[in-house]
């Protein structure tokens, strides 16, 4: 079954709304001429006039999980303007498109294409033959810099980290760039976000606003320092996680694809959309509920990251839909889709982990619908129905010294009210649980969800059934348990409380 021409296509395709505007403008124009189509609409094709002499060729295949679009236009990587107008052209007015026999240069095009697909396929439900030789190099290399690692961690624990200064912070992040020499990028991550701790800098207001440090350098130090101290915690854990399970690799040759995610990480496991589905990380048919969408730029990744919660309407899971943009090509990586709208997919590989697990899916393997009423009785149906069941998998999770410290939850909420300065989440058994910004948060939304709560904080009741998406968040100062708010959902509104 083709691929099907829809807003979702273009959403998922489209990288620059220059390029669509002006494939709109085109289509409008009648710029296309001999647009030709399979009976089955699985391949367009076509000539689009330009500023040249010579019209644009053009092709769509739509027969395989992601469209393969070209034109012979200099703009790459596709799509350009002319390949949306097409798009733009099928979608309204597919009748325009004459059904023909393919081109045989499409048709052995699209033969190659499947080929290397089904390999691809193939290989990846297959057990990999293995260089023994250069795997065991590989793991005696790794094995090598988590002994380093190991001092270098026992060496700053006991010099305390108050002498963590600019000169020491810059030795860290160089011997990071051993750690990802050494297939650790995992390591190296953690050791520059420690080093980018290492002093409290005077804060401008212009590069906290543009996100431009990493969250937690403006603390007092003590508060930086018990930071820095978590992260030293958890790269201690790496360390001793890591040698295990590269012990055994040495030992038994077992394949560390099965280990938890982060640890996965820190040996330089990268996940393959068709991996993950091959080692039965997969699941079909998940109809699921954004809920929340989240964008900021991470300097010690050098990377833009772009994630959204959704809702499993079926399970009650929270997972996310995350995106690395890297800054040095970011123009020419497209930005994660945000879904207004319930979205249906066939098939998706959901990464191993913790609470919230990612999740990856093919661009043909998505549809979405409009809400309807149903869809946000299951949001409610589908919330923890109490704070203690919340607070109860939180604590599971943060027991585990490689998991991450903070986890996003969909809670039933009774109601919202002010609590000092600042709001609270009550629960239908009187529960409470303070709302807060994390001091590490990207984003603020304790006050964006004090506006949409409105009225109903003067004593009036909050609207129900009501459900409040919360990011579990331990205290600084006190480890206490906090609660920064995503989204409400109160009836059929629904409100996003971040950017």
């Amino acid at each position: 079954m083709p691929i099907t021409v829809n807003d979702d296509l273009l959403r998922a395709v489209v990288t620059k709304d220059k390029a669509l505007s002006d494939g709109r403008t085109l289509a409008k124009k009648g710029a296309y001429k001999n647009l030709k189509r399979l009976a089955d609409g699985s391949l367009l094709w076509g000539e689009c006039q330009g500023s040249g002499a010579n019209p644009y060729i053009l092709s769509i295949d739509l027969a395989g999980e992601n469209p393969v679009l070209r034109c012979t236009c200099p703009v790459k990587p596709p799509p350009c303007k002319h390949l949306c107008g097409m798009l733009v052209s099928f979608m309204d007015k597919p009748a325009g498109f004459a059904e023909a026999e393919a081109p045989a240069e499409l048709l052995e095009k699209r033969s190659k294409n499947v080929e290397r697909a089904e390999k691809k396929a193939e290989a990846a439900t297959k057990p990999k033959e293995v260089d023994k030789a250069a795997l065991a190099k590989k793991t005696r290399v790794q094995r090598d810099a988590l002994d380093l690692l190991e001092r270098l961690v026992l060496d700053t624990a006991s010099a305390g980290l108050g002498t963590l200064d600019r000169a020491k912070a810059t030795r860290l992040a160089e011997q990071a760039r051993q750690m990802n020499d050494a297939y650790l990028p995992g390591a190296a991550e953690a050791l520059r976000r420690l080093a980018a701790l290492s002093e409290r800098r005077e804060d401008d207001g212009e590069e906290r606003f543009y996100q431009l440090e990493e969250p937690g350098h403006d603390l007092p130090d003590d508060l930086r320092h018990r930071l820095m101290a978590r992260h030293l915690t958890r790269l201690w854990a790496l360390v001793r996680k890591g040698q295990k399970v590269l012990d055994d690799k040495l030992d038994e040759g077992e394949s560390a694809a099965d280990t938890e995610a982060v640890v996965e990480d820190l040996l330089g496991h990268v996940w393959e959309l068709a991996a993950l589905k091959a080692q039965g990380h997969a699941r079909s048919d998940l109809r699921l509920f954004e809920l929340a969408d989240e964008r900021h730029r991470d300097n010690v990744r050098e990377e833009r990251i772009e994630q959204g919660f959704l809702l499993d309407l079926d399970r009650g899971d929270i997972l996310v839909d995350r995106k690395f943009r890297p800054f040095a090509a970011i123009d020419k990586i497209k930005e994660k889709d945000s879904y207004e709208k319930p979205v249906t997919l066939r098939e998706a590989g959901i990464y191993p982990g913790f609470i919230n697990r990612r999740v990856r899916w093919e661009i043909a393997a998505l549809a979405s619908r409009p809400a309807v009423a149903d869809d946000f009785a299951a949001i409610h149906a589908r919330a923890l129905p109490g704070l203690d069941e919340a607070l109860k998998r939180y604590k599971e999770q943060i027991r585990n010294p490689l998991a991450p410290d903070d986890a996003v939850v969909l809670v039933r909420a009774a109601d919202i009210r002010r609590a000092g300065e600042g709001l609270a989440l009550v629960d239908a058994k009187g529960a409470t649980l303070v709302l807060r910004d994390s001091p590490l948060a990207r984003c603020r939304t304790l006050n964006n969800l004090a506006m949409a709560a409105g009225a109903r904080l003067d004593g009036t009741a909050l609207r129900q059934p009501a459900s409040l998406l919360v990011r579990l968040h331990l205290g600084l100062a006190d480890d206490a348990i906090y609660g920064q708010p995503l989204a409400l959902v109160a009836g059929s509104d629904h409100v996003r409380l971040g950017m």
